[in-house]
């Protein structure tokens, strides 16, 4: 039995105890837990339905430019869509139309999809939304320690996946560009980056929002407004997969937190942070809106080494588990490493970086 599946079977246990909790009472809290997962699915239908059904058009518009820039730096076009896009967002269903083999479509849109493209696509917008203006700078630190070391869980990743080195390398080379452009960016341009990223991220949730909106009205009449969808099955398929597993992994996670919580604290101690930064690490293996509905309260150091923990490591045992669970379980082992060597490599960068501030908040 190999690790991927002892880890579906370990959701399903938490499942079915989930599925128990909630028939006596919801008692431990397993069964909340239980329901959170299932109903995780209208959400991730409307993040996800319409770019999966897009999937196809936009990956015939994106060849004929993609295609030759990746060629020429020796990478796979299958990057591009992880690099933009969050895996559960459209990145690992783009990602495997615009890949010229099978590995570089797992690679680029499961383990820099869950990596790149998040932080691009919904860490940085929505975290914009979330936090305090005067909170922003701390942000931008955040998520420059954090991409740094994308490369690195990236590869970390790529290598327990079994794929060649020299495969994953070559991969890398636009992932490295790119990363140290958004480094630039925001060490020199912080703002512009800022309202750069609130940008885009309105742009993919209009697209998003009109692939499911022509997917839906192609599903109940015999209209035809978008040659080559895919059809809105495929994308509600998907979702139900998703939510399955999450009814699993939600409570899982809950126990996780339980059981390490003290531990997880006094890490969050030994790196100079107070009890609401600690707390942060923890919410953001399962998602990182808590994290940042808590920013405000935490220590500037804090603020620093959950961001950059979160550009990697957020969701790792929540959506990301479930979507990589539902969309190819042979990478689930794969992502979850490499989401914890870039977060965990990205707390030592921003503890160097706020390395002054070690003893005072």
């Amino acid at each position: 039995m190999s690790i991927n599946e002892i880890i579906v079977y370990l959701m399903v246990v938490f499942m079915a105890l989930g599925a128990i909790d909630r028939i006596i009472g919801n008692r431990f809290g397993l069964g909340e837990k239980f329901e959170e997962g299932i109903l995780a699915m209208g959400s991730l239908a409307l993040a996800m339905v319409g770019i999966i059904c897009l999937a196809p058009v936009l990956a015939n518009l994106l060849r004929p430019v993609v295609v030759p820039f990746y060629q020429f730096l020796g990478a796979d076009p299958a990057m591009f869509a992880g690099t933009i896009l969050a895996n559960d967002m459209g990145g690992a269903p783009l990602a495997q139309e615009l890949a010229l083999t099978p590995e570089a479509g797992q690679f680029g849109g499961l383990i820099v999809g869950s990596m790149l493209g998040p932080t691009i696509v919904f860490t940085i917008p929505v975290g914009l939304g979330i936090i305090q203006a005067e909170d922003r700078p701390c942000l931008a630190t955040g998520v420059l320690a954090g991409v740094i070391t994308i490369p690195i869980g990236s590869f970390v990743g790529g290598l327990i996946a079994g794929f060649p080195v020299g495969m994953v390398v070559r991969n890398l080379l636009p992932i490295v560009l790119f990363a140290v452009l958004i480094a630039l960016g925001l060490a020199f341009i912080p703002n512009g980056m800022v309202k750069g990223f609130q940008v885009f991220g309105k742009l993919i949730v209009v697209i998003i929002t009109i692939g499911l909106a022509v997917a839906i009205i192609q599903k109940l009449t015999p209209l035809t407004l978008i040659e080559g969808l895919n059809p809105i099955e495929e994308g509600i398929s998907i979702v139900g997969d998703i939510a399955i597993v999450l009814a699993g992994a939600f409570p899982l996670v809950f126990v996780i937190t339980k059981v390490f919580q003290k531990p997880l604290m006094k890490l969050g101690h030994l790196l100079g942070m107070n009890d609401v930064a600690a707390a942060g690490l923890v919410a953001t293996l399962a998602n990182n809106i808590p994290m940042f509905q808590m920013l405000h309260d935490m220590d500037r150091r804090g603020k620093i080494i959950n961001v950059a923990f979160a550009v990697s490591a957020a969701f790792v045992f929540g959506d990301h588990l479930g979507f990589t669970a539902g969309f190819d379980a042979t990478m689930i082992f794969p992502m979850i490493v490499g989401k914890l060597v870039g977060g965990i490599t990205a707390v030592a960068v921003a503890m160097f970086l706020t390395r002054k501030e070690a003893q005072h908040g």
